[in-house]
């Protein structure tokens, strides 16, 4: 039976409301594009914010959260006996191997070294070699040190084991973690996991679902791997995959990743440990303080902003909790319940009129060659909302967008959903501010600069792998 945890005042729980308000109201400051907000402490839902369009039951790109799934599916295969954390990668792998042989370096590495990213590699293996088998990179690629020693990221590490798990499962990733425990504790059944151009599951990176769904299996961890008197996950596995198993201060790009690591699991400050996702999907739990605290957020587009969302949140909420109960301030209280949780994903704000509105509205701008591989532009402007059309030799596109508000549809030609504002920045120039929405987050700004009879375009997009053709300078002159 699927079960909803209770929601609680936050005072309850020794959380005031109002701490919440200004944590959550500092990310807003700060620009951050929150997408969702979870706050639970001794097993209470205290606060949940979702950001429209999204909502509790949106499945959302989690990211490298994805990599501690994996992590629980090693352990659970361990628990079964099918593998041990010192067995060697090449032995599950033998048709992998080239004729030739590997390294002896590749050779020696094991799921252990693996799962504490102290693989031989010093980057991600099937992002150097064009191949649509990304597993065998792993064994290709020319190591960069020995195994074993030193942390040092390396997503087809997991993406090898995600590989394993299937293998030795028989099951799709998330099929195998269904039938073992996703089911038992109400998993979401759309969620889903992306694939490789081979078809496995993309255990680095590809998970799809929803916030409470990730609120589910932190809280199963939390109680070290029992749900309602089952032992679900092996409370061995789950001990060592969230305390610290490599050291991580010499490689780490923030504050926060230089606290060591699990088995891929990363280690916070205040006795903490996360499942940390590229753009601000964080679900950490502080098991002291009994308290997991989850977002969803694309701050690709922010630099710093992972670690701004840390900040806030240790400061604002973590140094004020209690461990006794808060007096309530009804005032905060309510704030907090009816306009806080839900809000609008964050919009470009300022003005919606200019001179020269009526001028550019739908004038088709010829591009001079470009490598973007857009030969027009046009852009109309009306009351509340706008279009721009692009026309090229990658395909025709366009991107409606709200005059200082969001305006949720569709990017094309892409079909991925999105959510599009537009203002004035000055008399002379527009700015389009995109969010990507769908299994593909990313941010796309679009920034026009119109003077007498041309235009000037820059173009940034912050996502990893698409959206090429928005990154750039264009230049233009107008004629219908």
């Amino acid at each position: 039976m699927k079960i909803e945890f209770e929601t609680v005042t936050p005072e309850s729980q020794g959380i005031a409301s109002g701490q919440i308000i200004r944590f959550l109201e500092r990310l807003e400051k700060n620009e951050i594009p929150m997408h969702s907000m979870i706050l639970m402490r001794h097993g209470k839902i205290v606060a949940e914010t979702y950001y429209r369009p999204y909502s509790r039951n949106e499945l959302h790109r989690m990211f490298s959260v994805t990599k501690s799934m994996v992590s629980l599916a090693v352990g659970l295969l361990c628990e079964e006996g099918k593998l041990t954390l010192e067995d060697r990668i090449v032995s599950h792998f033998p048709e992998k191997i080239p004729k030739e042989g590997v390294h002896p370096y590749i050779a020696q590495i094991t799921i252990r070294d693996m799962l504490r990213m102290a693989t031989a590699h010093g980057k991600t293996t099937y992002k150097q070699i064009d191949t649509k088998d990304w597993v065998s990179t792993f064994f290709l690629v020319a190591p960069s040190h020995m195994p074993g020693t030193v942390f040092s990221y390396d997503t087809s590490a997991t993406h090898t084991l995600a590989a394993l798990v299937e293998k030795l499962s028989g099951k799709e990733l998330l099929a195998y973690l269904r039938e073992k425990f996703l089911d038992e504790i109400g998993f979401s059944p759309e969620a889903y996991c992306i694939k490789d151009p081979m078809g496995i599951s993309m255990g680095g990176s590809g998970m799809m679902a929803s916030s409470y769904d990730m609120l589910r299996v932190m809280y199963l961890i939390s109680q070290n791997g029992r749900w309602q008197g089952k032992q679900l996950l092996p409370e061995w596995y789950l001990k060592e995959a969230t305390t610290k198993q490599i050291d991580t201060f010499a490689k780490g790009p923030t504050l926060e990743e230089m606290q060591g690591y699990g088995y891929q699991f990363w280690c916070t400050r205040n006795g903490g440990y996360v499942c940390y996702g590229m753009g601000g999907q964080l679900m950490l739990v502080l098991p002291k303080e009994e308290l997991i605290f989850i977002t969803t957020a694309d701050t690709q587009s922010r630099q710093g902003g992972v670690q701004l969302i840390y900040d806030a949140f240790w400061q604002e909420i973590y140094q004020t909790i209690s461990n006794k109960p808060k007096e309530e301030n009804l005032e905060e209280c309510n704030k907090l319940r009816r306009e806080w949780s839900t809000r609008e994903l964050i919009a470009l704000s300022g003005k919606k009129e200019s001179i020269w509105k009526e001028k550019i509205h739908g004038v088709v701008y010829q591009m001079d060659s470009n490598l973007r591989g857009m030969d027009e532009i046009s852009v109309q402007l009306f009351e509340e909302e706008g279009r721009l059309d692009y026309y090229g030799k990658n395909g025709d596109g366009q991107i409606a967008f709200g005059l200082g508000k969001n305006k949720v549809g569709v990017l094309k030609p892409y079909g991925y959903r999105i959510a599009a504002s537009g203002i004035w920045r000055s008399e002379d120039t527009f700015l389009i501010r995109v969010h990507i929405l769908d299994c593909c987050i990313g941010t796309i700004f679009i920034q026009m600069v119109f003077y007498e009879g041309g235009v000037t375009t820059f173009m940034k997009k912050y996502e990893e792998n698409e959206f090429g053709e928005f990154d750039g300078f264009l230049s233009g002159r107008g004629g219908h």
